[in-house]
Parts: C-alpha cells; structure tokens; sequence
C-alpha cells in the first residue's frame, strides 16, 4: 500500500471514530465523512462500498486484536479462570475502542463478533470441539454471561475495581465450568 493511500484510509478511518463518538452509525453520513476526512467521495468509494463496511472493518480489527491479545490459553475448557481474565483484561485495554465503535446501537455487535471470532480461532486448531455440546454451550456462556456481568458490575468504578470485577467472573466461569 503506498504513503497516500495509508494517508487517506488513516484520515477516513480518524474522521469516523470522531463522528462515532458524538452520533450512532446511521446518522454519519458519507458526505460529512469525507468532509471531515478533506477527501472526496469517490475516493471514499474506491476503498469502501459504505459506512457500514468502514464500521464492519474497524470493529472486526478490535475484535482481532483482542483475541490475539489471548495467546495460547487452550480455550475456556482448558483453563476457564484464565481464559476469562485474559478476555476481560483485553476488554479493559481496548475499551476506548469499544466504547466508540460498539456503541449507540451496536453493542451486541462486539460479543457477538468475539464469540464467532474464538470459536473460529479455537476450531481451527482443534476441529474436532466444532460438535461437541459442551464446548460450545461453555463458550457461549463464558463470553456471553462474562460480558453480561462485567457490563453490569464494572462500568463506572476505578480500575482496581474493574479488575476485582474480572477476577470474581473469572472464579465464576471456572466454578461453571467444573460441573461440565
């Protein structure tokens, strides 16, 4: 990719995240995008077929990095209480992120999207969980419920009490996942 093509998708990608974070996704318009970004639309249009496709793109990078950030944890059957914190701790560390690109209408999207990106990561190194109950109903209730609570519980307070939060889900997804 050349310096002015980086150029341009860094300045749409800076002028979106700066719209998303005053108005839902449907109310930013390519128009105003592209006057934000100081290029035209058509040259938004030879990178991206829409906002939603801009968005979509942005979110799967969060989503990437915070599954990446997971390392090697066997999953939420090997190693539940780890697994649990590592994903909520790379919540904690991408919540700038998330807070503008999954929210006004599109907070399902980033559970939803980790979910389907783990089980994608997890089966493809080990295809044979791809039909096995437990795995699945397990991991659906770690990322699912974690998430669930975590929203519940840790918004609004400091960071030592966010991690206390992460810890007692963790206990938790173990607890669960003993009486598998």
């Amino acid at each position: 990719m050349d310096l002015r093509t980086r150029k341009t998708l860094r300045a749409l990608r800076g002028a979106f995240l700066e719209m998303r974070a005053t108005r839902p996704l449907e109310k930013v318009t390519v128009r105003e995008l592209c006057e934000r970004a100081e290029i035209s639309k058509a040259t938004f249009y030879l990178h991206y077929h829409s906002v939603v496709d801009l968005s979509r793109e942005l979110q799967e990078a969060v989503v990437s990095d915070i599954v990446s950030g997971l390392g090697e944890t066997g999953g939420p059957l090997a190693d539940p209480r780890r697994f649990t914190r590592e994903l909520f701790l790379a919540f904690i560390e991408h919540a700038d992120e998330i807070d503008v690109l999954f929210s006004r209408g599109q907070e399902h999207a980033l559970i939803e999207s980790v979910e389907r990106e783990l089980r994608r990561r997890i089966l493809s190194a080990s295809p044979e969980l791809e039909s096995d109950m437990r795995f699945n109903m397990l991991l659906t209730y770690q990322v699912h419920g974690s998430h669930a609570t975590y929203m519940r519980y840790a918004r609004g307070i400091g960071d030592e009490g966010r991690r206390d939060v992460v810890d007692a889900i963790s206990e938790a997804s173990a607890a669960v996942a003993s009486l598998w």
